[in-house]
């Protein structure tokens, strides 16, 4: 029998069942941007003017196999906090299902290249649908061995040789240590250590994705939920009772994720944030967790820990025969364009472009 198809537009009355089956769909595929606890403190921050347009699979007489949580804003239709979250997917089984009806655009953020769901959703509209490609990304990862050891013997003696003697010399000289948020009233102030040391690290590079009171926010009510579920992880490396450096992001599955880091630049020369980062891989590791994942972003020091990559692509859904199919050819063929240009002359054009990218469909406004 074909699965049973539903639609939740009013998370206050989504059944407690379902929302639970959600949850462990998310957390075996050890995505945290796909869980109800995600898009729910996006909801609270960012959804006032969108309506839950969550999909949900299931077999008959069975609990979610699959669920598609989306949001709808307009016409347009896209992942519940896709302006903050770097890697989206169905959560569990494809949810090959038709859209609501009255949409215009369906924007995939950062889904897996050549996903098949991707395909079976598409496939499965009344109507016949154009997908266009807006942009690429990679997102570095590693397989994780038995031994933090064993994971520093496969990368080159200079990398194994800056963690070993860098961590050694910030713990002998320092009294340097490594702390975990493990009860919640830590984690207020846990929290404001990682916002400080990210804007820090990233004030004089044109300022941290997490200024503003309306993305602490949103953290802040993630952050708590994730802590309840066990998820969280948030590191602070102290050094004579101060936090140098911090990391953010969480373990779902077998799964151990790098969200954002930041650091004291009067630290730089210790090389705080490679020596958190290391530890967060041996802890990693003694949890038992199969992968690490790096998340969005191509900075070379990533590359030093990773031994692989996801390949991601943001795709724009339209009707075929519509009119916004035309624009968002557009505003593709206006990113291949500017992506040619020297980094200093298209950081000109977005500042004076101003708050157009981020009201276009693709738009990531934090």
């Amino acid at each position: 029998m074909p699965p049973e198809i539903e639609l939740l537009s009013d998370l206050e009355r989504v059944d407690a069942g379902v929302e639970a089956a959600w949850r462990s769909l998310a957390e075996a595929r050890g995505n945290a941007f796909v869980t109800p606890e995600w898009f729910r403190a996006w909801s609270a921050h960012y959804g006032a003017d969108a309506q839950p347009a969550v999909i949900v699979a299931s077999d008959p007489g069975s609990p979610p196999a699959g669920v598609l949580p989306l949001a709808r804003q307009g016409g347009t239709l896209r992942f519940a906090g896709a302006n903050l979250g770097d890697s989206f997917e169905a959560a569990g089984a494809p949810v090959a299902a038709a859209l609501p009806a009255g949409w215009r655009t369906l924007v995939l953020d950062n889904v897996e290249a050549g996903s098949s769901w991707v395909r079976e959703l598409l496939a499965a509209q009344p109507r016949r649908v154009a997908a266009t490609t807006m942009r690429r990304a990679a997102l570095p990862r590693a397989a994780l061995p038995d031994s933090f050891d064993e994971f520093l013997a496969a990368r080159s003696r200079n990398f194994r040789s800056q963690v070993r003697r860098k961590t050694r010399a910030l713990e002998n000289d320092h009294g340097a240590r490594f702390r975990r948020t493990e009860r919640p009233d830590q984690l207020a102030a846990d929290l404001e250590a990682f916002f400080r040391l990210h804007e820090a690290r990233w004030d004089a590079r044109g300022g941290s994705s997490a200024r503003g009171e309306r993305v602490r926010a949103f953290h802040l009510d993630f952050a708590s939920a994730a802590l309840e579920r066990g998820w969280l992880r948030l590191w602070l490396l102290e050094v004579d009772g101060h936090a140098v450096a911090a990391w953010y992001g969480w373990r779902l599955g077998a799964v151990y994720s790098y969200y954002q880091a930041g650091f004291d630049p009067e630290w730089s020369d210790r090389s705080v944030g490679l020596v958190l980062l290391a530890h967060t891989f041996r802890a990693a590791i003694e949890e038992g967790a199969g992968v690490y994942d790096l998340l969005l972003g191509d900075e070379a020091y990533k590359g030093r820990f990773a031994d692989s990559e996801r390949q991601v692509e943001t795709l724009v859904v339209t009707p075929a025969l519509h009119p916004r199919r035309v624009a968002v050819a557009l505003e593709a063929g206006a990113r291949r364009a500017a992506g040619r240009l020297p980094p200093e002359r298209r950081a000109q054009l977005r500042a004076a472009a101003g708050g157009l990218l981020d009201r276009l469909p693709t738009g990531r406004a934090r």
